[in-house]
């Protein structure tokens, strides 16, 4: 299984960074996590064919994280896309992003691809006899989902946007690799609890408690400046594992 991030910004982006979006390629099947930004020239730029794009996974309806559905699934079709395309995400999420692509009556579109909309709250959804997909709610400000994708050479759990959850602990125990929210240091925990967010330092709690092997950081406050190497710090003072900042479109197996 490999991982690629186009972002690990929070809601606001850096002159360099933008939201939060990645992608999970195993062997032919390729999965896009969110959708902000570019997503088809980040597809591109990293040698996976849009058009071949086999399921989107969005989390919650938050702006950062579903804003770019429409301009993707516009793009696709501009691109004659002939493929269908399976969304996956919570109920909630998808009443949002269908409103979001009205919007611009994008599924009047003549000779628009198939869109397969999957509602998964807190299910399994088995993709082929080699991968499945789990979506599990945890701890924000609406209804949001955490990730887990098990493979047949590896497995990962995504946290999504959340304060400290023991759903996602009991669901990464046995993974690999833990992507998770760091939105800030340890002075600001008791705000980003507030608002659904975890500190480096309770990622890294996280990280511990499910004994997983990879932790890879996302969703960094730039208004705080370059944060990550506090976060960091911070991560490793309760995890012993490996601790990535993803460095955007480079390939990570796990």
């Amino acid at each position: 299984m490999k991982i690629v991030f186009f972002g690990t910004a929070g809601a606001i982006q850096s002159k360099d960074n933008a939201n939060v979006s990645f992608s999970v390629v195993e062997k032919k099947l390729s999965i896009l996590v969110d959708s902000s930004g570019n997503p088809v020239q980040y597809l591109k730029r990293v040698g996976i064919d849009p058009k071949k794009l086999d399921i989107l996974i969005l989390t919650h309806s938050h702006t950062d994280h579903i804003y770019a559905v429409p301009s993707l699934i516009h793009n696709l079709w501009l691109m004659k896309r002939k493929k269908p395309l399976n969304i996956i995400s919570n109920q909630f999420t998808i009443n949002k992003a269908k409103e979001l692509c009205n919007v611009f009556s994008l599924f009047s579109k003549e000779s628009l691809f198939l869109i397969s909309w999957v509602s998964a709250d807190d299910r399994e959804i088995n993709v082929s006899p080699m991968i499945k997909i789990q979506l599990f709610p945890v701890l924000h400000s609406i209804p949001t989902s955490g990730v887990k994708i098990i493979t047949s050479t590896s497995s990962l759990v995504y946290s999504s946007d959340t304060s400290p959850s023991k759903e996602v602990i009991s669901r990464a125990r046995g993974v690999k690799a833990l992507i998770h929210e760091a939105s800030g240091t340890l002075n600001l925990e008791e705000k980003l609890n507030k608002t659904g967010h975890s500190s480096g330092r309770q990622a890294g709690e996280v990280a511990k408690k499910a004994r997983v092997e990879f932790l890879f950081l996302c969703h960094f406050d730039f208004r705080e400046g370059s944060v990550q190497d506090k976060v960091k710090l911070e991560v490793k003072n309760s995890f012993q594992g490996k601790v990535i900042v993803p460095e955007l479109f480079r390939f990570y197996e796990v």
